[in-house]
This record gives structure tokens, C-alpha cells and sequence, in this order.
């Protein structure tokens, strides 16, 4: 299993990643931290995650199988 160093070195090393700035409310940052940390993993790579699944959920509801 990967750690999340090695996950993010991957994740930045794609060529098709871009950079943005996010700006979020205090309480939002500082519970961001402590889920990060809990999961042993920068709060970029845990943004990313959660986007992700978000867009994947979306994109379902979206476009259900049929």
C-alpha cells in the first residue's frame, strides 16, 4: 500500500493536474486539518479526494445508468 507521500508524488507527477486557490471559512480550514492529519495525508491530497467523489456522484446523478 502506497502512503500518502508517494500517492501525491503520483498525483503531481500527472501532467494533466492544475493548480487553483481555494479559499475557505475558518472552521471549514481547521476541520479540514484535523481530518487530514487524521488520515495522515496533506489537506490537498484530501480536497482532491473529496472533490472527486463529489464530481463522480454528480456526474452520476447526472447521466444514471440505464
Amino acid at each position: 500500500m502506497m502512503n500518502w507521500r508517494q500517492i501525491f508524488l503520483e498525483l503531481m507527477s500527472q501532467s494533466d493536474r492544475v493548480q487553483t486557490s481555494v479559499y475557505f471559512p475558518k472552521d471549514i480550514h481547521e476541520a479540514l486539518v484535523r481530518w487530514a492529519e487524521d488520515e495522515d495525508r496533506p489537506i490537498s491530497n484530501l480536497v482532491v479526494r473529496i472533490v472527486t467523489k463529489a464530481v463522480e456522484e454528480r456526474e452520476k446523478q447526472q447521466n444514471p445508468p440505464q
